[in-house]
């Protein structure tokens, strides 16, 4: 009888669990269909076996469908980052350097920088699991069913509106970026200028082999 009653338990938490998953996901997934623009301010730190400390660094995010986005990088490591639609360009104003490639290739690799547009549908293209949930987020972690170069994504979720308050991406190669947002607007009007982006004088653009 005590057996039957631990296993009765044990179905019931699992099943529980599995419906608040479906709840996390569904609502995840209403969010970022319904989301045309964002813009926020963010903080990334990234962590690797290969690194002595962590790298942190600050600035603002604008993100428009389909494949528009922008990352302004602030002091001391200053950096643009910005897809127009078609072309990348990542900008680096103390080398007076920028890097021009195809913007389909950095959405297509799912990087840090592009997940905010890059979800898809959750729970087709990802294994996905409840790691942990209180009474303000969930904390659902993300393994893509196909491409593994993408690595493991980790989604605080607010259960108040399913945004997403941190991002913590693992490459496989055990390198971490974690983004945590804050003073997020959406699906606020932004101007078609913010992702055209013109090489300054006198910068190097550099350019993959094959583009």
């Amino acid at each position: 009888m005590r057996h039957y009653l631990l296993l009765a338990t044990l179905c019931s938490v699992a099943a529980a669990q599995a419906g608040e998953l479906d709840d996390a996901l569904a609502r995840l997934q209403q969010r970022y269909e319904t989301t045309k623009t964002l813009t926020a301010k963010f903080d990334q730190a990234v962590e690797s076996p290969t690194l002595k400390g962590k790298l942190e660094s600050h600035g603002t995010l604008t993100f428009e469908k389909p494949n528009r986005m922008r990352w302004d990088y602030e002091a001391p490591d200053r950096q643009q980052i910005i897809g127009d639609g078609e072309t990348l360009w990542i900008y680096q104003p103390d080398d007076k350097q920028v890097l021009k490639a195809p913007l389909g290739a950095a959405f297509q690799s799912r990087t840090p920088v592009t997940f905010l547009s890059g979800l898809g549908h959750v729970k087709q293209d990802f294994d996905a699991s409840l790691e942990k949930s209180d009474t303000t987020h969930w904390v659902l972690k993300l393994i893509p069913r196909k491409d593994s170069s993408i690595g493991t994504l980790v989604l605080v979720v607010r259960k108040s509106d399913a945004g997403v308050s941190e991002a913590r991406i693992t490459d496989p190669l055990g390198t971490t970026t974690t983004l945590a947002l804050s003073d997020e607007q959406r699906n606020m009007p932004i101007e078609a200028g913010r992702f055209h982006f013109t090489p300054p004088p006198g910068v190097d653009v550099v350019k993959p082999p094959a583009y």
